[in-house]
Order: C-alpha cells, then sequence, then structure tokens
C-alpha cells in the first residue's frame, strides 16, 4: 500500500539524485563525483532539517492561526537555511577544489538560489502537512460516521427485538386450544425459533441457511397455527452456499405478510413465497399475500417494515432493490440484495 511516508521518502530520493545529477554536470573541471556526491549529502541533509522546523511550526500554526508569527518565523528559518547552503557550498568549494576566488564572486547569487530553494521547500511543506491533516481529519470524520453507522443500526436491532418478541408471546394463546401432544410439538417449534432469536439476533451477520432455516421453522409453525383455510406456497431454491446476511431481515417481510392475512376477512387467503439465487450472490425474495389493510390504511403496517427498510439503507446501501406493491386485495414485496461471502 502506497502510504504518505514512503512518498515522503520518494521524495528525498528524487531530490537528492536531482541535486547529485545537477552538480556531477557542473562546469568546473575539478568537481568530480565524489565532491559532488559529497555536496548532494550536504545539501540534502539540511534541506532535511529546515523542513523539520518547518513541520513543527506548520503544526503550531495550524492550531494558533497566527499567520503573522508563522510567516515571520517561515522566512527567518529560510533565510538561517539559505546561509547554511551557501556556507556547505563555500566550504566544499574551498576546501575541496580550492576555487575561493569563484566562489567570493558568486556568494550573493548562491545565497539568493539557495534562499529561493528553502522558500520553494516551505511553500511544500506547507502544502503537505495541510493535506496530511486533511487525510487525518477526513479519517476520524470517517470513523465517526461508521460509529454513528453502528450504533443507528444496533438500535434498530434493539427496536426489532421486542417487535418480534411481541409477536411470539401474542400467538402462544394458540397453545392451550390444542391437545397435549400437538401444544408440545408446539412448543418446540417455538422453542426452535426463540433460540435462533436469543443467539442469532445479536450477531451483525449470519450464514444466509441459517436465516432460511429460521423461515421454513417459522411457516411450519403458522401452517398450523393459521388453519386449513390459508392456501401457503413456498419454494426454496437455495443451493449450497457461504453468503452472509443480517440477522431477521427476509423474516420481518414474512411476518408482516401472515399478520395482514389473519386479517383478511375475504374467502380466498393465501401467502406465496418464492426465495432463490442467482449469479452466486444475488438473493431474491418474491412474496405476495392476501390483503386488503395496507392500501386502506398503510400507516397500521407495524413497526416491522419501517425498521427492516432503515436496516436496508443501513446496512446494505447502494446493494439491494426494493419494492413493495399494495393492490386492491394483495400485497407484494420483491427483494433484491447484493450479498457478501463468509
Amino acid at each position: 500500500m502506497f502510504t504518505i511516508k514512503k512518498a515522503n521518502l520518494l521524495f528525498w530520493i528524487f531530490l537528492f539524485l536531482i541535486v547529485l545529477l545537477q552538480l556531477s554536470l557542473s562546469s568546473s573541471p575539478n568537481f568530480t563525483l565524489g565532491v559532488a556526491l559529497i555536496h548532494a549529502v550536504a545539501i540534502v541533509l539540511i534541506l532535511r532539517v529546515h523542513v523539520s522546523f518547518l513541520n513543527v511550526l506548520i503544526k503550531k500554526y495550524l492550531k494558533t492561526h497566527d499567520t503573522a508569527g508563522f510567516v515571520i518565523s517561515a522566512v527567518s528559518i529560510s533565510f538561517a537555511t539559505a546561509i547554511l547552503l551557501t556556507a556547505a557550498g563555500y566550504f566544499i568549494t574551498t576546501k575541496l577544489l580550492s576555487d575561493a576566488n569563484l566562489m567570493e564572486n558568486e556568494l550573493i547569487s548562491m545565497f539568493c538560489g539557495m534562499l529561493l530553494v528553502s522558500i520553494l521547500i516551505a511553500g511544500m511543506s506547507y502544502s503537505i502537512e495541510l493535506f496530511k491533516q486533511n487525510i487525518a481529519s477526513e479519517k476520524k470524520h470517517q470513523e465517526l460516521r461508521n460509529s454513528v453507522l453502528e450504533m443507528e443500526i444496533d438500535h434498530l436491532r434493539t427496536q426489532l427485538s421486542p417487535h418480534f418478541t411481541f409477536n411470539i408471546l401474542n400467538n402462544l394463546q394458540f397453545l392451550i386450544r390444542k391437545d397435549q401432544d400437538e401444544a408440545l410439538e408446539l412448543l418446540s417449534r417455538y422453542s426452535k425459533i426463540l433460540r435462533y432469536y436469543v443467539y442469532e439476533s445479536q450477531n451483525k451477520w449470519i450464514k444466509l441457511d441459517d436465516e432460511i432455516a429460521f423461515l421454513k421453522h417459522y411457516f411450519e409453525l403458522e401452517k398450523d397455527r393459521s388453519g386449513e383455510d390459508l392456501e401457503i406456497s413456498c419454494q426454496w431454491d437455495i443451493p449450497e452456499n457461504t453468503l452472509l446476511i443480517i440477522p431477521f431481515l427476509l423474516s420481518t417481510f414474512v411476518e408482516n405478510a401472515f399478520k395482514h392475512v389473519s386479517s383478511f376477512k375475504e374467502e380466498k387467503r393465501y401467502i406465496q413465497l418464492h426465495i432463490f439465487l442467482k449469479d452466486e450472490n444475488q438473493l431474491f425474495l418474491h412474496l405476495k399475500n392476501a390483503s386488503g389493510q395496507q392500501v386502506s390504511n398503510p400507516k397500521k403496517g407495524g413497526v416491522g417494515l419501517k425498521y427492516v427498510k432503515k436496516r436496508l439503507e443501513l446496512s446494505y446501501k447502494d446493494n439491494y432493490e426494493l419494492e413493495l406493491i399494495p393492490e386492491a386485495d394483495s400485497y407484494s414485496v420483491r427483494l433484491k440484495l447484493n450479498l457478501t461471502k463468509v
């Protein structure tokens, strides 16, 4: 992964090579590769110290926003760096090249050039430090957004928990109206559903197969409870997979269907469900039930659908398509999810 530290290292290597190449191509015949190497190392080290002081100054400025103090300090540091660079050049030229007269004639020109380089490096350092601060700030904001997102998802999960528990407890009255053997069978199915609810509802992601198994238990339970006048059609085209899904997502739609079909007073009551996979990770849910309540008064649809829409938006964002189709005597749900693998 390409990081800021790597970019910083590459910059100084690039600067060293540029300075070395420039000095090696000098017109002075005595400016050998060894001398050029020494001079390039000296220039880069001084500039590196120059940048270190500037970074401290820039960080202080970004906190205090003292513009006047920052400009004066930055110019002073640049002047000091230019003097050091000029002195280093003078020392190397006079001691290693024995070219004192040439250096003395060009000291002012060298100083001006080094000052320009120092100021340019100062500007680059400020831009880089500002860029790094913006990245750090954006990272903190993203972490905060993720934290808020997780809290909102957890909140929705806790909202769904009492909703599901209420549905279970509301159906317990059915148990006492059956004979003992059938009541025990129903209790066994309830225990499987509640076990799944207690353990899996706390997880952020669960296996798709576990959610499908839960739905099958739920359908078996509702078949016994609803009686023979309710026509139930289920298709489960789910091959072996390693896909993950958020818990109680699909079951919320199913709960809603059973809730409203039970209040439908017409002769023909039905629920049709088809869940299938395409392209390995695309899950489709097609659900239709006989009901007129959502059309006549859609605000009484309960909390389930409201929360499941929020969970879809928070957990899947652009990876889902949901279509709710209320009609005169039926209600349809068409859901498409792009799931992730284990």
